[in-house]
């Protein structure tokens, strides 16, 4: 009822804003190959609903509304969602079809080519391996010289690639480039959704030259490949709600949210993998959240106060930051629920499971939005950017190569532990470069984050003694 007084109210009705001459030339762009899709049988009945929710859109774009950043982020995320769908509802079915037929020619000789092997391998795994899982080796857990210096490699090898990947971004997206055609013209690239679609091509291709090196000493991939769709949506999801979300939230709020990482992945852990946690590690966590929002909050700014030109926190902001909390807590557990498979899937093979689908899922929105073909013009066009953007690509390569393993070998709750101490040493960096005190209230919340890191570490290892 909500979108029939929505259209009613901009006087626009989906048929004719999807397919008349001037909506062709939006950048919203539908294909003549889902059109079926979108327009109803019977045209004197009115529009599908998928077509009732494009004309919402287009009828915005009519009045005033270019792009999907000018959209109300409830519609802008039932577009994003709509994109999405032309990829996973074909696929869910194909899955189905796949199973059906599995169940069905139970007793028949199945095909042993190599297609009909990639298509069980994606629908239905390859369950006759988990025969071979036997009793997994137990895990070693102690701090050992060799474990800390393996942890102290993984934390370093995280924070280079991320502050690389960070500084590169920064340069790609506020760098002129020069065009290879006219020597007098700079352009600016604002596709951010692009240089993710890259970053994950550049990965897979780091995933293939891994694999065709240690072919032979990769496990057998028990679990259905399409499981790792579900990391990988999450994990694009979390980007989008993180993003959108700072327009709807203030910075203190902002700040708590950063912080809560452990606390969320605790939970989520719970939930997702049936992990337990003793009373002491929820209160370590709830310590590291409160002692970095303590630090943070009290971070001076370069520019003046925090409160200069902040947002006021809304409902619509609180539900996107639960959204991005939530998502981001999903991604690792789920990621570990496979790495724990028997036999384990190898973190290569993880790797290049999300990284496959992320990049899918990139291409058809981008292809969705109509901005993959002028992307790629852009990249052909400009003198430079090719360049940057590789680099960028391979800096976030390498740091998934670092964030794979410390899941593997010490956990999700690990790495939160390390992406939330990244923020704060982020700030003491800063601190120190512009020469700022650190606050009282600073070395509190600094000393409260700390105690409960190596507190928890401290009882564990008390524990096993």
């Amino acid at each position: 009822s909500t979108m029939t007084k929505i259209l009613a109210a901009t006087e626009v009705t989906p048929t004719t804003v999807l397919f008349d001459a001037e909506s062709e030339r939006e950048s919203v762009r539908v294909s003549s190959l889902i059109r079926p899709l979108l327009q109803s049988e019977d045209q004197s009945s009115g529009s599908s609903i998928l077509g009732g929710f494009y004309g919402t859109i287009m009828g915005f774009k009519r009045h005033g509304m270019h792009g999907d950043d000018d959209l109300p982020w409830p519609l802008h995320l039932l577009h994003i969602l709509f994109g999405y769908s032309l990829v996973v509802i074909p696929v869910a079915l194909f899955i189905r079809y796949v199973r059906q037929k599995a169940r069905d020619s139970l007793s028949t000789h199945e095909s042993s080519s190599l297609l009909a092997r990639a298509v069980r391998a994606f629908a239905l795994g390859r369950p006759e391996y988990q025969l071979l899982g036997g009793e997994e080796t137990k895990k070693d857990e102690s701090w050992s010289p060799h474990r800390v210096f393996l942890l102290l490699t993984m934390f370093m090898g995280i924070q280079l690639s991320l502050v690389t990947m960070g500084y590169l971004q920064e340069e790609v997206m506020t760098t002129a480039y020069q065009r290879t055609d006219d020597t007098e013209q700079f352009d600016r690239f604002g596709d951010g959704q692009f240089l993710i679609f890259c970053n994950r091509i550049v990965a897979l291709a780091v995933c293939a030259v891994v694999m065709a090196a240690t072919w032979r000493r990769q496990p057998p991939h028990v679990p259905p490949f399409y499981h790792h769709s579900f990391s990988s949506f999450s994990n694009t999801m979390s980007s989008w709600c993180q993003y959108e979300a700072l327009k709807y939230v203030s910075f203190p709020t902002q700040t708590i949210c950063k912080a809560s990482k452990v606390p969320a992945t605790m939970i989520m852990g719970r939930i997702v993998r049936k992990e337990r946690y003793t009373r002491t590690e929820y209160l370590c966590g709830l310590g590291i959240t409160l002692g970095a929002s303590i630090f943070l909050l009290s971070a001076p700014s370069e520019g003046g106060t925090k409160e200069e030109g902040s947002t006021a926190t809304t409902i619509s902001g609180i539900i996107l930051m639960v959204g991005y909390l939530s998502f981001d807590a999903f991604t690792p557990n789920w990621q570990k629920v496979l790495l724990d498979a028997k036999p384990r899937v190898s973190k290569i093979q993880m790797m290049l499971g999300t990284n496959l689908f992320s990049a899918v899922l990139c291409a058809v929105s981008l292809w969705e939005q109509g901005s993959l073909s002028s992307s790629f013009s852009f990249v052909i066009t400009h003198n430079g950017f090719a360049k940057d953007a590789f680099l960028l690509s391979l800096s976030g390569a390498v740091g998934q190569v670092f964030i794979y393993s410390t899941i593997a070998e010490f956990g999700t709750i690990t790495l939160a532990v390390i992406m939330t101490v990244r923020q704060m040493i982020s700030i003491i960096l800063s601190t120190l470069s512009y020469g700022h005190p650190m606050t009282p209230w600073g070395a509190i919340g600094f000393c409260i984050a700390f105690i409960s890191i190596f507190g928890d570490s401290y009882r564990k290892y008390y524990m096993k003694k």
